[in-house]
């Protein structure tokens, strides 16, 4: 029983890690496995969003999926953004998201329409970058009404 409940904890504290924002981790990605970066190669791909229209402050969910097509381990960041139809962008989500070579990764996020966004035609954006460089991005529309 004792077994049980320190694998769970230390099973809880690595999910918590994992899924620690950005802003609380130490350092940017980098790509490769040591030696400073280089070599990031990723592809985003948005497959659906939960509704087509909203209101501020409505919740929704996307679905999509990332790919390294690198051929070492890279670490990269993972952004979900909206940018509402006055052209004001926010980052809902932000993460970083380490892959194997080659890997890919179904990936699901929830997010809420921004209090206070305009109405009109707005985007859902989802981007990987090395930290300094995009290297990805897929957008669907969300029309706020």
């Amino acid at each position: 029983m004792k077994n049980y409940i320190i694998k769970s904890f230390l099973a809880l504290a690595c999910l918590a890690l994992v899924s620690m924002p950005l802003s609380a981790q130490k350092g940017k990605p980098s790509g490769g496995s040591g030696g400073g970066g280089g070599g990031g190669c990723a592809t985003a791909g948005i497959t659906g969003l939960s509704r087509t229209t909203a209101s501020p402050g409505d919740g929704f969910a996307l679905s999509g999926g990332l790919s390294n097509c690198s051929s070492s381990k890279q670490r990269y960041l993972v952004e979900l953004t909206f940018t509402s139809a006055c052209g004001v962008e926010t980052t809902l989500v932000s993460n970083v998201m380490q892959f194997s070579p080659f890997e890919n990764k179904l990936l699901s996020m929830v997010s809420a329409v921004p209090a206070g966004t305009c109405l009109g035609a707005g985007t859902v954006t989802l981007k990987v970058s090395d930290g300094s460089s995009l290297l990805s991005s897929a957008s669907a529309p969300l029309l706020i009404q």
